[in-house]
Parts: C-alpha cells; structure tokens; sequence
C-alpha cells in the first residue's frame, strides 16, 4: 500500500505565534521571487535532513501546488526548493529529483483566503486534475505547498492519486502548517504586507518579481481608480504579463472583471505602438 507522510517546516496555531515573518510570507504570495528563494532553500535543508534516507534511496519527483498556466507562490518556491534539494543529493551522491505539475482547471474565482474548509472543499471539488501517470510511475513524489491551513488541497491530491489508481509513496511538504480554528488566518497572512495596490506596485519593483495568479485576480477586482493606478505604476512588460495572464486563464471571459480587462487590453495594445 502507497505511503503518504506530511512535513512542514514550521507549525503554528495563531497569526501572532506565526514562526516566521507574516509580511514576507505575503510578499511571496504576491509574486517577491527573493522570498521564494529564502523559503524554498530554508524547506529544502530541514526536509534533506529529516529525509535523507528516504530521498537518496528513490528516484524523486517534486510537484508543486496545481494550477494551469500561470503560476502560483507555492510554484515559485517550489523551483528554488528543488535547486536547492539537488544540491543536497547530488553532494551526497544521490540520484537528481525531477520535475512535475498537475494541471489543474480552476473553476471559480473566489479568494480561497477567506473561505471556510467545507466552502473550500466544496469548490475545489469542481476544478479538473490531470496527472501524467506514466512519467510519476513508480517514482517518490514530494508534493509542495507554501502554509497548510485546513488541509483541503492535500486531501484532493490525495483523492485526485487514488481516482488515477497511482500507488506511489509520497510527501506533502509545506513551510509552515497551522493549526489554530480560523480559516480566515490564511487572508491575514496573504495580506500583510499588501494593504492596498500601492503596496504591490512598490512590491513590483523589486528584482525579478514574478506576476502569478493570486494578484491577476487581485488586480482585475480592483475598482476604478486604483485600476488607473495599477496601470501607470507597472512596467510595459509587466502590463503583457497581466494581460496574457488573463488570456489564459480566461479571466477575459468572467463578467467581474471584464471592465478592468478591456481597460488592461487597451493599455497592452497602446503600450505595443508606442
């Protein structure tokens, strides 16, 4: 029988004993790919240490959280876990971890944050999972995520395995893993160093900021004139990143944001003649 463990780096059970710094947590899910990296190395040396043995002796596949085209924070972690992971096993003479996704068609436009585990599960019961069986075979899978709240992603990985009939051990590996009573701690962590579009457009700034899903959405909901706001603050490159974005997640197709999307378009196509 297949063999599921979880392991998170920190745990915690209320926003004000969070063993990490909340803001930074927040700046990662809005896209700061220098977080990314210091969560991503800081998960990957604990989870070497506590499962050498286990990582060494597999061939390992690490999958971050799912999502379609355009990523989300845990997916920009994820990669700096796996560079770092390589790292440790190669020097330990260690076969090399590959690299996966699952796709996944989200089907609704809530912000999970605020939502409770029953309304969680109910919508992510909608989505579609499609899973690449034949390169996971047989191989140790360590799925990735940033902070764990009600667990209700990783009990529909774990379903999404079992309907595929796939027997593979597994890990499911988080920075952080809360285990207070309050669903919406998880909106208090997304937001505590983005207030406002002002704070992510600073945010934007920074080097090699990444544009990923739960801003686009963010962004696309703002109201009119922090919209204008978003569209002088943003590079021309990170105003395609956005409007491409919603081109392919279909975003441009969901009647609540399309005011702001055609507003996004028309800035995209007169960005493209100046």
């Amino acid at each position: 029988m297949n063999v599921h463990k979880s392991f998170s780096l920190f745990q915690f059970t209320s926003y004000s004993d969070a063993p990490f710094d909340p803001r930074d947590y927040s700046k990662l899910k809005f896209g700061s790919n220098i977080q990314a990296k210091k969560f991503g190395y800081a998960l990957a040396k604990m989870f070497f240490e506590k499962h050498s043995d286990a990582l060494i002796a597999n061939r390992v596949v690490v999958i971050p959280s799912p999502y379609n085209k355009v990523e989300n924070a845990a997916t920009l972690m994820t990669k700096h876990f796996l560079d770092a992971l390589n790292e440790l096993l190669v020097e330990a003479k260690g076969e090399q971890a590959e690299y996966s996704i699952i796709h996944r068609k989200v089907s609704y436009t809530n912000d999970y944050g605020f939502l409770s585990k029953e309304k969680r599960k109910g919508l992510i019961d909608n989505d579609l999972f499609f899973v690449n069986k034949g390169f996971l075979r047989d191989k140790l899978l360590v799925f990735i995520d940033d902070v764990k709240i009600t667990g209700t992603h990783e009990d529909k990985l774990k379903e999404v395995l079992a309907d595929n009939r796939m027997k593979n051990d597994a890990f499911f590996v988080y920075f952080g893993e809360y285990f207070g009573g309050e669903p919406e701690i998880e909106a208090m962590l997304n937001f505590a160093a983005v207030k406002g579009v002002e704070d992510y457009i600073e945010l934007s700034k920074e080097e090699d900021h990444a544009t990923i899903i739960r801003p686009i959405k963010y962004l696309l909901s703002a109201d009119d004139r922090d919209f204008g706001a978003i569209l002088h603050g943003l590079t021309k490159k990170q105003i395609a990143e956005l409007y491409f974005g919603c081109l392919a997640e279909g975003y441009y197709k969901i009647p609540k944001y399309s005011k702001q999307f055609t507003k996004l378009k028309e800035r995209y196509i007169m960005n493209k003649v100046e």
